[in-house]
């Protein structure tokens, strides 16, 4: 018995009724692979859906990188501008510092120009200053000379008149103190230690003692600086042997080496060119 196309619709009405026929109708007309085409379909879905996923994932991670290299890059630029907007503010003050520089320079060119002029205005006046220690070498040369030539004539002038020596002269200027109204007495005494001369030797002493008050009269033609310590040494000689203490010292002397009047003052003595001058 045959079976038409038209006897279909029965068969799968049967099919229908009785599914238990369906899987041995498959069998008859289906080939082995094709029975399991389904089970590799089903496969091959589960590997698509694994690379559907792993395609997701793989979006997902690149939506992900896509944001974070957005957000590094938003911060690299935003770095980028401010390493800028630094770049611009280190060359502004890089200029300025540039500008001070050059202004400083320019001041430290006039300093050194000044101090040139200056150290030329310093040799100047080094060189005016030596001059004027050689023209004062000079004048003191001259002034010393003079001053010899006025002492040779003072002791041609006194040896004209009879006062060549010490003696005379201290005897005349005796005679005019005494003139004057002063008492002068020539007190004489031994030193045998030679505090005075540091040698023993004979030391005069002229005293003046008016109302009470003891006054030591030194009279020499001419004192020199080394003259006054022993001066002072024959006062406190005269001192040590009577027991009085001397109230004035008194110099009398029309010449004197440079700086003996402010030695003598400084000592106490009271510095006379004349016995009239003398104050009581």
């Amino acid at each position: 018995m045959s079976i038409t196309l038209d006897d279909l619709p029965t068969l799968l009405a049967l099919l229908d009724k009785h599914p238990e026929w369906r899987e041995a109708l498959r069998a008859v007309l289906l080939s082995e692979e094709l029975l399991k085409m389904p089970e590799e379909l089903r496969r091959l879905e589960g590997v698509i859906a694994k690379i559907l996923e792993a395609h997701r994932l793989g979006e997902e991670a690149l939506a992900a990188f896509r944001m974070e290299s957005e957000r590094r890059f938003m911060e690299l630029a935003g770095a980028l501008t401010r390493l800028s907007e630094m770049q611009n503010r280190l060359s502004e003050v890089q200029a300025r510092m540039e500008e001070r520089m050059t202004r400083l320079e320019e001041r430290v060119g006039h300093l050194e120009e000044r101090v040139g002029r200056l150290e030329e205005a310093i040799v100047r006046l080094i060189e005016v200053q030596a001059r004027m220690e050689e023209r004062m070498t000079r004048l003191e040369e001259r002034m010393i000379r003079m001053e010899e030539r006025i002492l040779r004539r003072l002791n041609a002038f006194g040896a004209r008149w009879g006062l060549r020596s010490e003696r005379a002269w201290r005897e005349g200027m005796r005679a005019v103190l005494e003139e004057a109204g002063f008492e002068v007495e020539r007190w004489t005494d031994f030193d045998e230690r030679g505090e005075v001369f540091n040698f023993p030797s004979d030391v005069e002493v002229d005293v003046v003692i008016r109302n009470g008050r003891v006054l030591v009269v030194e009279l020499r033609t001419s004192v020199s600086r080394e003259a006054l310590p022993t001066m002072e040494r024959k006062v406190r000689f005269y001192e040590g042997r009577t027991g009085r203490k001397v109230d004035r010292r008194i110099l009398v002397t029309p010449w004197y080496d440079p700086g003996v009047d402010e030695l003598a003052r400084r000592l106490g003595w009271e510095l006379y060119g004349e016995p009239e001058e003398i104050q009581e």
